[in-house]
């Protein structure tokens, strides 16, 4: 293991082709590495994925490789390989992979050598097209350059890999509130909008947020309202319907009313329309930030304090107002059973005056950070369970997270 060093890593294929030199130029095995990084970040990806993805071929830069073809009549080297590569990764701090986390790393290496061949040997491979996020650079490019972006890549993920950080949001009077929480700290920051939410905790592993995200723009559309009222019984009416993205991007009430008539075949509350403002904003911002896009994530805090809450399999709605102290007490003591700092984040609430009047939506961020910690841990669950995409390519879902 003490042989094993990221230079040696990044130099050897930075100078190893793909496809055993068969392609229209050399295109390294660096190159791909870096590009199905940038797949997975832009997929929004955990930062463990993404430098999964990353280093998914390191082996190579010791053992080489066979094209795929022979290599499935070599079977010692698979053996090799595997161990190599698990050796690879627990150099770097970068063991345990879950299915979900290998499934997703074989998923992108899978479509980045789809478009690899279409593009460099004018060949289709696969009888389907797979999906892919962003159009991605197989040009040739200088050898040293893509050695030093991969060195670059795998220090920053690695730096933020090791402090982990879970950031949930919350809309207030104020803006929006943001806490986040890390292996061993915690910070409460209040924001004016969404992008700076978004700049400031870039290299966040989940960011979780009380605002729809992806917009119906017909019948056909299905959002996860009805299935969470479900789960909140007699606290449904804390899920408002989301208006259809026509009706949120009118400035009228009225017209914005008629719209969503005219659209989903019903009105729009004037509470609905209040709060337009921000589901445009973020939707416009999610539009012109791909790399946020599907990773910036929605949820419901009741609903995710229910699952927090839950008695055996069955999910406990919390009753009481979270606007009183009754209420605010019993959601903060369900909270500590997750988060060991819930106390001290408590004595702040009731310290200082400048968060006097935005506490709820303090604990409601706090547990949409929660819920991205034991989802980033455990793998996140969604209502619906098979949530459909909007016409701009997100996921209209509402995600929570159980403790395993």
């Amino acid at each position: 293991m003490e042989d094993i060093k990221i230079e040696d890593i990044a130099h050897a294929l930075s100078l190893m082709t793909r496809a055993n030199g068969h392609f229209k130029h050399f295109y390294s095995v660096a190159q791909h590495s870096v590009n199905c990084y940038k797949e997975a970040k832009i997929r929004g990806y955990s930062k463990r994925v993404q430098l999964g993805c990353l280093l998914h071929d390191a082996s190579e830069s010791y053992i080489s490789d066979l094209t795929r073809p022979v290599k499935k009549n070599v079977s010692q080297y698979f053996v090799i390989e595997e161990k190599l590569q698990m050796v690879i990764y627990e150099k770097f701090g970068f063991i345990n992979l879950t299915e979900d986390e290998i499934y997703k790393i074989r998923e992108i290496d899978d479509a980045m050598l789809y478009y690899e061949f279409i593009e460099l040997m004018d060949e289709k491979i696969f009888n389907e097209d797979p999906f892919i996020a962003m159009k991605h650079n197989f040009s040739q490019r200088d050898f040293k350059t893509v050695e030093s972006e991969f060195i670059y890549t795998f220090e920053n993920l690695n730096k933020s890999h090791t402090k982990n950080s879970f950031v949930g949001v919350d809309g207030c009077k104020y803006g929006y509130v943001a806490v986040n929480i890390t292996d061993n700290d915690f910070e409460i920051n209040v924001f004016k909008n969404i992008e700076e939410i978004c700049a400031k905790y870039s290299d966040s592993n989940t960011i979780l947020i009380d605002m729809p995200i992806g917009l119906p723009e017909n019948t056909y559309d299905i959002r996860p309202e009805t299935e969470g009222r479900k789960i909140l019984s007699s606290r449904s009416s804390c899920i408002f319907t989301v208006p259809c993205r026509q009706a949120v991007y009118e400035e009228e009430y009225y017209k914005a009313n008629e719209i969503n008539r005219n659209i989903l075949g019903k009105g729009l509350s004037k509470q609905s329309f209040s709060i337009c403002s921000k589901i445009k904003e973020i939707d416009e911002f999610l539009n012109n930030s791909p790399e946020f896009k599907n990773r910036l994530l929605e949820s419901h805090p009741e609903i995710c304090f229910a699952m927090l809450n839950i008695d055996g399999t069955m999910a406990m709605p919390i009753f009481e107002n979270k606007k009183t102290e009754e209420g605010m007490e019993r959601r903060l003591e369900v909270l500590s059973r997750y988060y060991e700092k819930t106390d001290e984040i408590r004595e702040v609430l009731y310290s200082d005056n400048k968060l006097k009047g935005i506490k709820d939506d303090i604990i409601d961020a706090l547990c949409l950070a929660i819920t991205g910690m034991l989802g980033y841990k455990n793998g996140f669950k969604t209502i619906p369970q098979n949530p459909m995409k909007d016409s701009k390519g997100l996921f209209m879902q509402m995600v929570y997270a159980i403790d395993v």
